[in-house]
Order: structure tokens, then C-alpha cells, then sequence
């Protein structure tokens, strides 16, 4: 027997396994075998199957395992593009009042429907049980909605809910969210505070993402210090993405600054790092740096590493300088141009 055979067969082992349990009618064993059923049909791609048994473990009654299966029949339909099955599984669930998967299909329901009155009643739903998870989910999600409808104070306030929560993901990403939308409004104080809120909370991918963030509306208010300590907090995280993206703007502040051995030392650190996007763009802004200075062998090896890559913005940019710069062209104009729009 090979190795897919003996898969297949084990998967249908299982399968009798969980019918028997379904057809003793036991009132536990049945709904949980049912429910599994479904589980274990959807693994192996039979949709239709998985709608059977989840049905079965719905019609059940189970306290625990109906709402469960409605959630799981809920998704499925969904993926499926049966829209309004999915409703119709998913409110099962809410009417159920699960303390888990309620407030779970709530959220659900709510990025499901097109209707954007019912969707915010949906996560209205979420909010209102309490729990710890899908309650802050839900506010994040209703704020990006009462975004889309222009309701900024409705947004803030399903924000500031998720913030006050102190859930370890969604608070912080509320908070950035609320950031961008306070500095969308011109109220840059506000959007420091939730900034760094965001940071402070420590989250490995969002609190990087805040200080970058911070970072760039701290240079546009011509706060350079400040900026450069958003900067330097990012490359400190060493995150994979915002780590080279705060290196790169940071070395574009020092050179502005004139503090070009600062410059330098930031593009090296992105190329070094080999991030696909950032480290070409960083190679061409460390030839920028190096022409300004007449180091025009360092500017070449610099543009050479840009070319080098491939990248769709920083190489052709790279070619164009090094082309004026061996004809003898007045390169350094067209050079500076070229590094604002790689920005």
C-alpha cells in the first residue's frame, strides 16, 4: 500500500468512526462526531459533504456543538459564495447566545454583509457580549466601516474601544488605525499619542509600523529629532520590513541634515539587510550621498548595487544617473530629483 493509499484509507476509517457515533444518537457523542464529520470532510475538499454533517450537528440541538457547526457551515457557505446560506448559519449562532462562538459569528456576519446598516448592527452585537477577543475585533472593524462612511467620530469611538480593551492585537492595531485617521484630520498631537500607544504596546509587527509612521509626522512638522529617535527605535526591533523602511528615511534625514557619515552608515544598514525593496532604493540614495560629497567612484559602486538588483524604480534610476554621469552631464540636479521620487 502506498503512502496516499494508506491516507485514504485511514481517512475513511475515520469517517465510519464518527458515522457510528452519529447513528448511536448518543445526545454528546453524536453532535461532537457530526461536527468533526464536518471538519474532516471539509480538510479533504467535500464541500458538500461538510454541509451535510454540519447541518446534522445543528439540527442537534447540542448547546456547544450547534453553534459551533453553524459558525464552521457559516464560513464554508461563504467560501462557496452562497451568501445568503451564510447568513443564515451564522445568525443560528448569534440566536444561539454561545458565550464563544456568538460573538464570533457576530463578527463574521458583520464583515460578510454588503448592507453597511446591518453589518455595523452585526458588530454592534459583537461588542455588546463582552468578549475578550471578538468584542475588540468587532470595534476595529466597525471603525474601519464608519470610516468608509465618513462617520470620523463614529470611527474614533469604535476605536478608542478596542484601545481601552488592552487586547494585545487589536488595541494596538486601533491605535494606529486612529493615528492615521487623526492625522488624516489635521489633529497631528492626537495622532503622536495613539502612535505611541502602539509602541509602547510592544507588538512585534505593529509597534515598528507606529514608530515608521511616527517618524515620517514628526519630519513633516519639522520635528528631526524626534524623528530620527521614531527612526532608530524601528532599526533597534531589527523587524524585517519596517526595520530597512525607518533606516532608509532615517539616512535621507541625515543627509539633509548634513550629517553624512549618519547617512552612510543608514543605507549601508538597509543594504546590508538585502531587503528586496528597500535595499536597491538605499543603494541609490547612498550614491546620491556620495556625489554630493565628489565621491563620484563610491556614487558608481553605489548605483552599480542599485542597477544590480533589478528593482523596477531604483535601477532604471540608478542606469540614468550613471549614463549622465559618465558623459559628463550635470548629473547631480537630475540625481537629486531621482532620489525624492524614490522615496
Amino acid at each position: 500500500m502506498t503512502a496516499s493509499e494508506h491516507a485514504r484509507s485511514g481517512i475513511a476509517g475515520a469517517e465510519r468512526i464518527l458515522q457510528l457515533a452519529i447513528d448511536s444518537g448518543h445526545a454528546d457523542l453524536a453532535p461532537k462526531a457530526a461536527f468533526n464529520l464536518g471538519v474532516l470532510r471539509e480538510d479533504r475538499d467535500d464541500l458538500a459533504g461538510a454541509e451535510l454533517a454540519y447541518q446534522l450537528a445543528i439540527d442537534s440541538g447540542h448547546a456547544d456543538h450547534a453553534p459551533k457547526a453553524a459558525v464552521n457551515l457559516g464560513v464554508l457557505r461563504e467560501g462557496r459564495g452562497d451568501l445568503a446560506g451564510a447568513e443564515l448559519a451564522l445568525q443560528l449562532a448569534i440566536d444561539s447566545g454561545h458565550a464563544d462562538m456568538a460573538p464570533m459569528a457576530a463578527v463574521n456576519l458583520g464583515v460578510l454583509r454588503e448592507d453597511l446598516d446591518g453589518a455595523e448592527r452585526a458588530y454592534q452585537v459583537a461588542i455588546d457580549s463582552g468578549h475578550a477577543d471578538q468584542a475588540p475585533k468587532a470595534a476595529v472593524n466597525l471603525g474601519v466601516l464608519r470610516e468608509e462612511r465618513r462617520d470620523w467620530a463614529g470611527a474614533e469611538r469604535a476605536y478608542r474601544l478596542a484601545i481601552d480593551s488592552g487586547h494585545a492585537a487589536m488595541a494596538p492595531m486601533a491605535a494606529v488605525n486612529l493615528a492615521v485617521l487623526c492625522e488624516e484630520r489635521g489633529d497631528f498631537a492626537a495622532a503622536e499619542l495613539a502612535y505611541e500607544f502602539a509602541i509602547e504596546s510592544g507588538h512585534t509587527d505593529l509597534a515598528p509600523k507606529a514608530a515608521v509612521n511616527l517618524g515620517v509626522l514628526r519630519e513633516q512638522r519639522g520635528d528631526l529629532a524626534g524623528a530620527q529617535t521614531a527612526y532608530q527605535v524601528v532599526i533597534d526591533t531589527g523587524h524585517a520590513d519596517q526595520a530597512p523602511q525607518a533606516a532608509v528615511n532615517l539616512g535621507v534625514l541625515c543627509h539633509g541634515r548634513q550629517d553624512f557619515a549618519g547617512a552612510e552608515s543608514a543605507f549601508q544598514l538597509v543594504i546590508d539587510s538585502g531587503h528586496a525593496d528597500m535595499a536597491p532604493k538605499a543603494a541609490f540614495n547612498l550614491g546620491v550621498l556620495r556625489q554630493d560629497q565628489g565621491d563620484l567612484d563610491g556614487a558608481e559602486r553605489a548605483y552599480q548595487l542599485a542597477i544590480d538588483s533589478g528593482h523596477p524604480l531604483a535601477a532604471p534610476c540608478a542606469r540614468e544617473v550613471m549614463m549622465q554621469l559618465r558623459g559628463g552631464d550635470d548629473a547631480a540636479g537630475a540625481a537629486d530629483a531621482l532620489c525624492a521620487s524614490t522615496l
